[in-house]
């Protein structure tokens, strides 16, 4: 049945495109430069850990690890437009995220004497579509800018071209105010359920703002704290902070007291001094009147506290803890899709949260 609101409303069309009079480039190849993936670099895949270790992670991980969540894609350009033409693993299913949160990608951009990046769109297609063309940016003016555009948060990539005009020039993207990494581990709503685009995520929130690159592990469902998690984070180099954010996962089956001190442990063994912030859930509107619940999220949040204590007391002095009831701050029940998952109001309330708190931890 056709789509009657797109009949009556031009604006809320899917805007597919199909002009080839564009010169499209592998983004894969330089001078682009992709962010967020932290062996892309290695093996050029869109997939956010190494290929070779699907025999010591879970499955559910594995697959996950496929979603190319906290990508991102940074150049130059003067092209007075950009398309994006896609070929996903598969067609966005998800019933309480949109297709451009799970599948698509959005655009950001900013003039070279901006500190701030502003959105522009994102790519609203067909979401029955595995392989789709969108016009990413238009601009009447050619005119030199900083481009980044966010990769998808939960379905795997298998190719991306950029299209510009044909006399259009491309540099690489200008060096970030703050070298290193910001390496977060975490759960559904680390990898970005349920924002409505790529952008509005915590971790690309954060990226934008801090202006530093940030590795997104979080694995929906699957953020239980396994000890090779924490030596695949090992791997990572140049990193400036880590992010313990599984609580959502482990804390319920338990992991979370099992195995958090030692996968503390096992990150210090590389990085004895490099800052780790442990932050445990936001609240959970649908949680609220029961009361096992209730008493494990108290439990839970002082396990924490004290654990980062210890760790201060062995005069481990840049170990931090958040509590994240305090994440959403007031109308907090209001920040939710289905009481767990954050709209973007409460992904951009997170950031709001967390920015002053990673700023002070990275001086």
């Amino acid at each position: 049945m056709a789509n009657l609101l797109e009949k009556y409303d031009k604006n809320m069309v899917a805007c597919s495109f199909s002009d080839e009079t564009y010169h499209y480039y592998d983004i894969k190849k330089a001078p682009f430069k992709i962010e967020g993936l932290a062996w892309f670099s290695k093996e050029k895949e869109y997939f956010r850990l190494p290929k070779d270790c699907q025999q010591d992670v879970s499955e559910a991980v594995y697959w996950l690890a496929s979603h190319p969540a906290g990508g991102q894609l940074h150049f130059q350009s003067n092209s007075k437009t950009i398309v994006i033409k896609v070929q996903l693993a598969a067609s966005a299913n998800m019933t309480h995220m949109t297709g451009v949160g799970q599948a698509g990608f959005d655009l950001y951009y900013k003039k070279r004497n901006e500190k701030n990046y502003h959105f522009f769109t994102s790519t609203n297609y067909p979401y029955g579509q595995v392989e789709y063309s969108i016009v990413l940016y238009r601009n009447d003016k050619k005119e030199w800018k900083d481009f980044l555009i966010h990769f998808p948060l939960y379905m795997g990539v298998k190719n991306v071209w950029l299209g510009l005009e044909k006399d259009a020039l491309l540099k690489p993207a200008r060096k970030r105010k703050k070298q290193g990494k910001v390496v977060v581990y975490g759960t559904s709503i680390t990898q970005g359920g349920c924002a409505t685009r790529p952008g509005m995520a915590y971790t690309n929130i954060l990226s934008r703002q801090l202006d530093i690159e940030f590795i997104n592990l979080g694995f929906s469902g699957s953020g239980l704290g396994e000890p090779i998690m924490a030596e695949l984070m090992t791997e990572i180099n140049n990193v400036s902070l880590f992010i313990l954010d599984y609580d959502a996962n482990g804390g319920c089956t338990g992991d979370l007291e099992k195995n958090m001190k030692n996968f503390i442990l096992t990150l210090r063994k590389k990085y004895p001094i490099i800052p780790i912030l442990i932050l445990s859930k936001p609240p959970f509107t649908n949680y609220v009147f029961l009361k096992e619940e209730i008493e494990l999220r108290k439990r839970l949040v002082e396990f924490q506290k004290n654990l980062v204590l210890e760790f201060k007391a062995k005069h481990d002095e840049n170990i931090y803890f958040l509590d994240g009831n305090t994440l959403y701050g007031k109308d907090w029940e209001e920040c939710s899709v289905d009481g767990i998952h954050p709209t973007d109001l409460g992904f951009y309330k997170m950031s709001k949260t967390l920015l002053p708190v990673i700023k002070k931890i990275l001086k």
